[in-house]
């Protein structure tokens, strides 16, 4: 008995690790993982988050998407496209997408858009890509839409400039060119990765006027890097890090 159940388990690990992996996610090339950041200022009309799917399997699986809205930004709202585009009160789509197997996806990219309307804050929207036949066939992904003013440090920068980090894309290290003003008593450069996590931050010295970054330790893929003038923002851009 206690070897049939051990083997029952056996089996049931094994299914679960291969339904695991038959369906998976990326974005510009970049696999993802469950949770990703997309950057936006609040006066844009729309912040947009990309994602692929792929389907894994031997078989073709006719994919549908639900949202669901975790936590939103009062004032905002959020609406997704996949082949069409549908209003802000769809929550999941009402035809499936026919996904080829072998690692195969969709002709169109699915975009997540979200509509801050001016308001600063962090929304936080699911998407559940499922098989429209086999519902537990699925692979989820938290989008937390980062809102956040940029500029508001302009007072303090005027007569002086930032650069934009350069190169970028980027391999082993980075640089900024800088002039601060008398108003700027600290400045630094922070990089955060999708999860918005701080994976690598550098005092911005004012004896100086170029800043280089050592970012080899950084895998490939895309971050976010802010200027932080004051303790306010200056600046927030994306990154790209190539190996």
């Amino acid at each position: 008995m206690k070897k049939t159940l051990l083997s029952f388990a056996a089996i049931l690990l094994a299914v679960f690790s291969l339904n695991a992996q038959d369906l998976t996610l990326s974005w510009d090339g970049v696999p993802l993982g469950d949770t990703i950041v997309t950057w936006g200022e609040p006066g844009n009309a729309e912040i947009v988050s990309h994602v692929v799917v792929h389907n894994n399997t031997s078989n073709g699986i006719n994919m549908l998407v639900r949202r669901k809205r975790i936590s939103m930004v009062e004032g905002s709202s959020s609406a997704f496209c996949w082949g069409l585009c549908f209003p802000p009160d769809t929550e999941e789509s009402p035809e499936p997408r026919l996904i080829l197997p072998g690692g195969q996806s969709t002709d169109e990219e699915f975009s997540g858009h979200y509509y801050p309307n001016g308001k600063i804050g962090t929304s936080v929207v699911e998407y559940m890509f499922f098989n429209k036949d086999n519902e537990g066939q699925n692979v989820k992904i938290v989008v937390k839409y980062w809102g956040s003013p940029a500029g508001i440090a302009e007072d303090a920068m005027v007569g002086g400039s930032i650069s934009d980090i350069y190169p970028n894309p980027a391999t082993n290290m980075v640089n900024i060119d800088y002039e601060l003003t008398p108003e700027v008593d600290f400045a630094k450069i922070r990089i955060v990765n999708l999860l918005g996590a701080v994976v690598k931050e550098a005092v911005v010295e004012r004896n100086n006027t170029k800043l280089t970054m050592d970012i080899s330790d950084l895998n490939g893929g895309i971050y976010f890097y802010s200027v932080l003038v004051n303790g306010d923002v200056y600046k927030t851009k994306k990154l790209v890090i190539q190996k």
